[in-house]
C-alpha cells in the first residue's frame, strides 16, 4: 500500500512541477535540508533573478565570478574559450557543499552554454549525487536539445538534475533582440518561484 501511495504522489508532482519556463524532474534520491545557490552573472541580470529566488525560498547564496574581464574584445575571448572548450580563472575556484543537500546553478547562456565561469565551475566540480536545479537566463528560448547539452554538462560532474528553468533576458522586436529591464527579468522570475519550490520540496 505504501508502494502505491508514493509512485501516485510522485506521479502528481512530476504533472504538477511541468510547465511553461521550466520543468521539475522527480528525483531520483531525497534528502533534507539547505539549498544553495550558485551563479555567475556577468550584466547583473541573472544576479537580480537569483537574489529574487534566493528571498522567496530562503536558500543560502553565492557568487562564482569570472577573473578575466569580459567587456568588449574580451567577452568575444570568452567565446571563443566556450567554442574551444578553454576554461578561465574564477573565484571561489571550489565551494564546500557538504552544508548543503541541493544545489540551484544559474548562468547566462551564451553560445547555448553556460557563460564560461559557470561551464568552468561546473566542469571543475563535484556535486556527490546532490540534487541540482539548473536556472538560466538567455536571449532566446533554449530549445530541449540544448537544455539536455547543460543537463549532462552537470551530471558529468556527479549532479542529479531535477530541474530545469530559464527566464527570456531579450525580446524580439521588428526582428531586432531588444534587451529586458531588470525589472522584467525578476518579475519573470518571480512567476516560476512556485514551481522552483516544488523541485525543492520533492527533494527532501
Amino acid at each position: 500500500m505504501k508502494t502505491i501511495v508514493k509512485t501516485v504522489t510522485a506521479a502528481i508532482i512530476a504533472l504538477c512541477c511541468a510547465f511553461s519556463g521550466g520543468l521539475c524532474i522527480a528525483a531520483e534520491q531525497s534528502a533534507p535540508g539547505k539549498t544553495l545557490i550558485l551563479y555567475y552573472s556577468k550584466t547583473g541580470n541573472t544576479r537580480a533573478a537569483c537574489e529574487a529566488i534566493q528571498k522567496e525560498t530562503g536558500a543560502d547564496i553565492r557568487e562564482i565570478k569570472d577573473l578575466n574581464s569580459r567587456e568588449g574584445f574580451w567577452a568575444a575571448t570568452g567565446m571563443l574559450k566556450i567554442f574551444m572548450g578553454m576554461q578561465t580563472k574564477i573565484e571561489p575556484a571550489t565551494v564546500d557543499f557538504a552544508p548543503y543537500d541541493r544545489l540551484i546553478i544559474s548562468a547566462p547562456i551564451w553560445a547555448a552554454q553556460f557563460g564560461l565561469a559557470m561551464r568552468t565551475f561546473v566542469k571543475r566540480s563535484d556535486f556527490g549525487g546532490k540534487p541540482v536545479i539548473i536556472f538560466i537566463t538567455a536571449d532566446s528560448f533554449i530549445e530541449e536539445k540544448y537544455q539536455q547539452k547543460h543537463k549532462d554538462l552537470v551530471v558529468a560532474s556527479k549532479g542529479n538534475v531535477t530541474g530545469y528553468f530559464q527566464v527570456q533576458a531579450a525580446d524580439l522586436v521588428d526582428g531586432k533582440k531588444v534587451p529586458r529591464p531588470k525589472e522584467k527579468i525578476v518579475a519573470e522570475a518571480l512567476k516560476l518561484v512556485p514551481d522552483i519550490k516544488a523541485c525543492i520540496e520533492d527533494t527532501k
